[in-house]
């Protein structure tokens, strides 16, 4: 297998969702799923978003996921749209609005369900709700589920076999050592036999966790011991890479919310302000 393409964390989190859509609404929208079981059909809808005015110039937006499943139960359809922010500071309430309301117009019979998956590591209070109006009437009211991964207690995940949730879980609150939760992914995928997932989404799990360039070579150390052939050669070449990059592109944030010069930064990460760009 050829090494996979430079690392998009954004991607990866559309990737792991694309690819297991059902365990994705398990983790995502449990009630969802205690109330009307599994769902027996998925199917990814066109992220683009109508434009209103066809003169309108650019590319136009398109929303990260939109997903429609059907229930056995004689529910029906059910349309999620998940937005992930991997910085809960970006967190934009009105543009899901406008996707929400694009999905509304495609399909103004069916339920729709927005999810806003947030994976900032760094505290944050934030709404999940939007209000506007005047003169003391509201005349827009807009309110998204917020899933935030840190604030999720990992002991509730501690057995699960459930892949999206596995991936996140490195990211989820514990006294567990990180760099020890990675392993357990690594090694709850390959109990699985999902060898493809775990080469697949194991930068992604490096990443999740946080981990510092030291911690990724005692991670090296650990793949060592437990024999993992598939993904050593793999983590080595190209993980250690990529998570000396997200090393960096944490110190640059952290520098940059304390006052730091571009210049400075730059200089001392190699980091430029494109590069923080999400």
């Amino acid at each position: 297998m050829e090494p996979s393409p430079h690392f998009s964390h954004d991607q990866a989190v559309k990737n792991l969702i694309k690819d297991y859509p059902v365990e994705a609404i398990e983790f995502l929208a449990e009630d969802v799923v205690a109330q009307h079981g599994r769902p027996v059909d998925f199917e990814f809808l066109d992220p683009t978003v109508s434009k209103d005015d066809v003169a309108e110039p650019g590319p136009g937006q398109a929303m990260d996921l939109a997903i429609r499943y059907v229930f056995a139960d004689g529910h029906g359809v059910l349309f999620v749209l998940v937005e992930h922010w991997s910085d809960a500071g970006k967190l934009d309430l009105l543009r899901t609005a406008r996707y929400y309301i694009d999905l509304c117009r495609r399909f103004p019979d069916d339920e729709i369900l927005p999810i806003a998956l947030v994976d900032d590591d760094r505290p944050r209070d934030f709404a999940d709700h939007i209000q506007r109006g005047a003169r003391q009437e509201v005349f827009l009211t807009f309110r998204s589920r917020v899933m935030q991964v840190p604030a999720l207690d990992l002991e509730r995940y501690r057995e699960t076999r459930n892949r999206v949730a596995l991936s996140f879980s490195p990211n989820m609150r514990a006294p567990l050592d990180r760099l020890a939760q990675v392993v357990k992914v690594a090694v709850a995928f390959r109990q699985l036999e999902d060898m493809v997932g775990l080469r697949k989404f194991f930068a992604f799990w490096v990443v999740e966790g946080r981990l510092q360039v030291e911690q990724q070579r005692e991670l090296d150390r650990r793949l060592k011991e437990l024999d993992m052939p598939e993904i050593i050669d793999w983590w080595v070449q190209e993980g250690i890479e990529q998570g000396i990059r997200t090393s960096k592109l944490e110190d640059a944030r952290r520098m940059l919310a304390k006052g730091s010069t571009w210049d400075f930064i730059t200089d001392v990460t190699g980091i430029r302000p494109e590069d923080l760009q999400d």
